[in-house]
């Protein structure tokens, strides 16, 4: 099947970049960040009179084919809402919380702000004291990190208080330490012929874990190519708390309780080599520690693990040989993964199984993917400078350095966002003083206990944020407020895999592009270290600076960012089985870019990081491991699902997706609301040791009775008239990240608890919020 199988006018949607269509001028372009998603659709924009008009699906767009979803369907009214921000603006830090405080400055103005606070920070603090935060999208967020090693010449850069770096941060090294390289599910997304490849093949079966991919599109992945494979044939099993759409579809699904996923991968495993089910040859030849995952795997039969993980031990065992005897089969993992203390043992065991059915860089199976990845090689661009003193970078006094092994190693190049808010707390191991935001809104979104953290940031002497409307972290925390460009209005270039695509500006505004702004304040701070004029020249650099595995520059010099926009789409070559050719060694030897060369079943670097080198289960702190502790808190508590309507905290201005999903959700069965005397569309309150929520009910059959699953990200942007203060935007009223706690990791660092928390619910008779947009 083709990737576009219906019929293209080719009047309507034509190959070249940009052209005329009535009163339209229409650019055929590339929608990434901000506001948005990982992924980065082909789509056409209509623009008039430098504005946009109307956004549409590129049928010709090399991976969504003209699909859409509402968020980018409500672009328009996003670029064009009347709540953003053009101006750059200033306040004392002394006025933090008062919004009638801020004063609308000038570009130039707002950069010589910064350099003097800057430079006055650091003739006080040192380089150290500064620390970027980075967030979701925005060009695959390689600024934060060059805006702190080569800009500020500052070793800390993090995720925005995103506790145990838990969003793709785990699997991402499972994949390093065990395989050499990041692995994906293969639906034809690296090469450019789509399912009508030669050597491609749909996996008879696809394992959809922890994750709800057509609704979330998470990290480069499109859900919809699943529903292309169902279409020709790929059966599904589904591994979920919650019946989705596509666990409705599936051949198994397998309710399982949050956070037992470790059990139910090393059940797997046990099944498969006790019904000797693996792939003898590839286990034989091409992996290690094979041995002592049998081992651990025996400590899980099916008994213990229906025990475990609330599935039943029938669908344990059937499921599991559905899996390896499905010739290929895949596996799409999801963030929740990484979503509970022990979910790095857990993805351990869910790659093993890739591992140990042979379905490692195989057509159909889960691919080795080493091209695409165009933020690595903005970054490596960055690093290549010298930092604001002419010293290369010194790592190693990061943030966390001093408390994970894996900072030591150097297998982690972020400071680590827990020992950030320490650090803010104490002054140890030295004082932060200077903060900069970028692309999050972590008092709404990322940040576990978000009350801890407003207190914490306060305390610095400057704190800078940019974003396209003011949100409840600038409006409590910033002294300095710079308005970012959306897609429609950046240069840029999207990869994840594969193609590499062109991000084009179709109007223009006074809003700057994060990119922009780095090289802005790099030309003022480090001229030397930021020798790009602009982001156009920048991203031909990066381009003309990526090399094939001999090392063989991909573009030719004269390759242009104009090119690239003509072409829209460059594909990287891209081959099956690359561990027998030599394709994914810096030797050129056939095998796995591993210590031993091999998959690791047994994973040496996990040993020297400290951590279980092998696939593992720990209970987590709930009534699963301790029922008497959690007496008053009965419930098991889910965090994060996605909508259709919002992207994290974002959208939440828009009338289009609000008219769809008003009011934040919280989902339980009928028996679980009439226990506790609820109705569906009454407001809950949910309750734990750390805090309170409100959101409202929504009756889910498919829920197990002891389980309730709540939304994050919400904030209310109506509520104007609430932006000073400590509760700005009311964001407090609802955020189920106060029930959350910072500093509870797993083990070596990674993966923290946000979805395996404990709770108790009420009906709630003492909020009645009405929506008014305001506008």
């Amino acid at each position: 099947m083709p990737r576009c199988p219906r019929p293209i006018n080719e009047e309507l949607y034509r190959d070249e970049w940009t052209w005329q269509e009535g009163e339209y001028t229409v650019y055929r372009n590339c929608q990434y960040t901000a506001p948005g998603c990982h992924n980065g659709c082909g789509v056409l924009h209509y623009v008039k009179d430098n504005k946009l008009v109307k956004i549409e699906g590129d049928p010709k767009g090399a991976l969504s084919n003209g699909r859409l979803c509402m968020r980018c369907l409500a672009m328009e009214e996003m670029v064009n809402h009347p709540f953003r921000i053009y101006h750059p603006m200033k306040r004392d830090p002394s006025q933090r919380g008062n919004d009638d405080a801020w004063e609308v400055i000038t570009w130039d103005e707002a950069y010589d702000l910064y350099v003097e606070k800057a430079e006055e920070i650091l003739g006080k603090y040192g380089k150290k004291s500064f620390c970027i935060l980075g967030g979701t999208g925005r060009n695959t967020t390689w600024q934060f990190a060059a805006l702190a090693t080569t800009v500020m010449g500052s070793p800390n850069y993090t995720f925005g208080f995103l506790s145990g770096n838990s969003c793709y941060v785990p699997r991402m090294n499972v994949c390093f330490w065990m395989g050499g390289d990041v692995m994906v599910a293969d639906c034809a997304q690296c090469v450019e012929e789509g399912y009508d490849h030669p050597d491609y093949v749909n996996p008879e079966v696809c394992v959809i874990w922890c994750c709800n991919p057509i609704v979330s599109n998470a990290d480069g992945f499109f859900g919809h190519w699943i529903v292309d494979l169902m279409r020709m044939g790929t059966k599904l099993i589904v591994i979920d708390p919650r019946l989705t759409w596509m666990g409705a579809q599936a051949e198994h699904y397998l309710q399982i309780k949050p956070g037992t996923d470790g059990a139910l991968a090393l059940g797997w495993i046990n099944i498969i080599i006790q019904e000797d089910l693996y792939d003898h040859d590839f286990v034989e030849r091409w992996t290690y520690g094979f041995d002592q995952l049998a081992a651990r795997a025996a400590e899980y039969p099916p008994e213990r693990v229906a025990e475990i993980t609330g599935i039943p031990e029938d669908l344990i065992v059937a499921s599991a040989r559905r899996y390896a005897t499905a010739k290929p089969a895949s596996v799409q993992w999801g963030l929740k993964f990484d979503q509970f203390k022990n979910g790095f043992g857990a993805a351990m065991g869910c790659a093993a199984l890739w591992a140990l059915t042979g379905n490692i860089d195989v057509p159909g199976g889960n691919i080795v993917v080493n091209t695409g990845f165009i933020s690595g090689d903005a970054r490596r661009m960055f690093s290549g400078m010298k930092n604001t003193a002419g010293e290369e970078f010194d790592m190693t006094e990061r943030l966390g350095q001093d408390e994970f092994v894996v900072e030591q190693m150097g297998l982690e190049p972020q400071a680590h966002p827990d020992s950030l808010l320490k650090a803010l707390e104490t002054g140890e191991p030295y004082p932060i003083k200077f903060l900069f935001e970028q692309s999050s809104n972590f008092l709404a979104n990322m940040g576990a206990d978000p009350q801890r953290l407003l207190a914490a940031v306060r305390t610095v002497d400057f704190f800078v944020v940019t974003d396209y409307y003011m949100t409840p972290t600038a409006a409590a925390c910033a002294d300095l407020f710079l308005p970012i460009a959306m897609s429609v209005e950046r240069t840029g270039c999207r990869s994840m895999f594969n193609p590499t695509r062109a991000i084009s500006p179709v109007v223009t505004t006074n809003a700057h592009t994060d990119e922009d702004i780095v090289l802005d304040i790099g030309h003022r701070l480090n001229p030397e270290g930021t020798p790009w004029a602009n982001a156009t020249e920048f991203w031909e650099d990066v381009l003309h600076n990526i090399r094939d595995q001999a090392g063989k520059p991909y573009y030719p010099p004269d390759f242009t960012f104009d090119d690239l926009r003509e072409k829209m789409y460059v594909w990287e070559p891209f081959e099956y089985r690359k561990y027998e050719k030599g394709l994914l060694r810096s030797d050129g030897q056939p095998g796995f870019s591993t210590p031993t060369g091999r998959f690791e079943f047994y994973s040496l670097t996990a040993e020297a990081a400290g951590g279980d080198p092998l696939p593992h289960y720990v209970p987590e702190p709930n009534k699963n491991a301790d029922p008497e502790a959690f007496e008053d808190y009965p419930l098991y508590l889910t965090t994060g699902r996605r909508s259709w309507e919002f992207f994290h905290s974002e959208h939440r201005h828009l009338k289009s997706m609000r008219e769809f999903h008003p009011w934040p959700q919280v989902e339980m069965t009928q028996e679980t609301a009439d226990k506790y005397g609820i109705e569906e569309g009454d407001w809950v309150l949910i309750e734990n040791p750390r805090g309170s929520v409100r959101e409202k009910c929504v009756i889910n059959p498919s829920m197990h009775p002891d389980t309730i699953m709540a939304e994050h990200g919400w904030w209310y942007p109506e509520r104007r008239g609430e932006i000073s203060g400590d509760n700005p935007f009311g964001v407090f009223d609802s955020n189920i990240n106060q029930l959350v706690p910072m500093e509870d990791y797993g083990p070596l660092g990674y993966c923290a608890p946000y979805d395996t928390q404990m709770c108790r619910i009420s009906k709630c008779t003492d909020y009645h919020p009405a929506y008014d947009p305001g506008y």
